[in-house]
């Protein structure tokens, strides 16, 4: 078994460690085996962006945490936040799963036109107060508020009570971070996400509207209500949660040559397009996603000696280590916004492949747009250093102050 046990073998833990600046550390897991055992961990950790999306589209791993289990139902009254971490369909597989993705990027890509202009009405809407301001938060601002409210326009939710649109931020924040693995104290929140969900899924049955939800119950894709509040809740907090970290880590890359960048998104067609996809690769949304593997599969055929992962062994797939691998992307380190192909799997990889990356693509392009257009110069703000999200697995900047004019 190929392992991680000698001394300078990055581990699981370092790795989780080194959130806020992981890549130094994935280039000596992959110089050293893209497809390792780590005893400490008790798991697989892959790096290597071939292995990675193979992986993925292999039927002999599975998302589903009840496999872990052995399927074996637990014992007494089930708790609601069990039922959330477990009937999520990106943490599950079968008819409902493939029943949700499909609905999802039907209704993404039925929506895309309409929505297109309304995102941009709401970028340019939330930008043109801060310039007059010389400064504000690029997180608590615009990134935060744009990423909601796109996806309170998917769910048919409306934004015109900012008491309740706080909570909603919040309830899914709390929910991102359940899904991604990371507990935070504030999990409460998860019931009151639920109650929320219950009542517009009620809602929507008595009154169909023309939204995610209605959708979702037309198709009959979930057999139970419950099913179906659990995935609403779960598809709303991946698609505020991805825009807004996206948006956030990404336009700060910018600032160094952020003139140039206007120039370049002005003048030329397709850049802004091409910006979007390598920034997608160089900040990666969620950082690993885990596997089990359902029978052993013998990988030796392609890593050598050692490397069969047994069945029931977890397998971790660091995703962002993956858009960094220079045996497919050369000057993986390099924002390079011509790099074409860009096979990033920013979004995964497989039958778990993100069905909503449609919409997010256009969000984060129109935001990009729309911030060169306003913004004659933005950077930091050297006075307010940024602040960055806990979470290993999502992380991210909480808070970027800004400068600008």
């Amino acid at each position: 078994m190929s392992s991680l046990d000698t001394p300078d073998r990055p581990t699981m833990a370092a790795m989780l460690g080194a959130y806020q600046a992981p890549h130094a550390l994935y280039d000596r897991a992959r110089a050293g085996d893209g497809v390792a055992f780590d005893p400490a961990g008790n798991c697989w950790l892959v790096t290597d962006h071939r292995a990675v999306r193979s992986i993925l589209e292999d039927r002999r791993f599975t998302s589903d945490l009840r496999f872990a289990s052995g399927g074996k139902a637990r014992p007494g009254r089930r708790l609601f936040i069990q039922d959330v971490v477990e009937k999520q369909i990106v943490l599950s597989d079968g008819a409902e799963q493939h029943g949700a993705q499909r609905v999802i990027l039907q209704e993404s890509s039925r929506k895309m036109q309409e929505l297109s202009g309304w995102i941009r009405e709401l970028a340019a809407g939330l930008l043109e107060p801060l310039r007059p301001r010389g400064a504000f938060d690029l997180v608590g601002d615009f990134s935060l508020p744009y990423a909601l409210q796109t996806v309170c326009r998917v769910f048919g939710i409306p934004v015109d009570d900012p008491v309740r649109v706080a909570e909603l931020a919040s309830w899914s924040s709390t929910m991102a971070d359940l899904t991604s693995g990371y507990l935070n104290i504030r999990i409460q929140e998860i019931t009151l996400f639920g109650e929320y969900f219950r009542k517009l899924v009620a809602a929507r049955r008595a009154s169909p509207s023309d939204d995610l939800v209605s959708s979702f119950l037309t198709a009959g894709t979930f057999a139970q209500d419950e099913d179906l509040v659990i995935n609403c809740m779960a598809a709303f907090a991946a698609g505020r949660v991805t825009s807004q970290k996206l948006i956030g880590d990404g336009v700060p890359m910018l600032f160094a040559e952020w003139a140039t960048w206007r120039q370049m998104v002005a003048e030329t067609p397709g850049v802004s397009r091409r910006l979007t996809e390598e920034l997608l690769r160089m900040i990666t949304p969620t950082r690993y996603v885990g596997r089990h593997a359902i029978e052993d599969v013998d990988l030796s055929g392609e890593w050598g000696a050692g490397h069969v992962i047994r069945a029931g062994q977890r397998v971790i797939l660091f995703l962002e280590a993956a858009n960094r691998d220079p045996a497919r992307f050369p000057d993986p380190h390099e924002l390079k916004w011509e790099r074409q192909p860009n096979p990033h799997v920013a979004f995964g990889h497989g039958p778990h492949r993100c069905p909503g990356a449609s919409i997010a693509r256009a969000e984060i392009q129109i935001a990009l747009e729309t911030l060169l257009a306003t913004f004659e110069t933005l950077g930091p703000n050297p006075s307010a250093p940024p602040v960055w999200d806990p979470n290993p697995n999502l992380g991210g900047y909480r808070s970027y102050p800004c400068l600008c004019s």
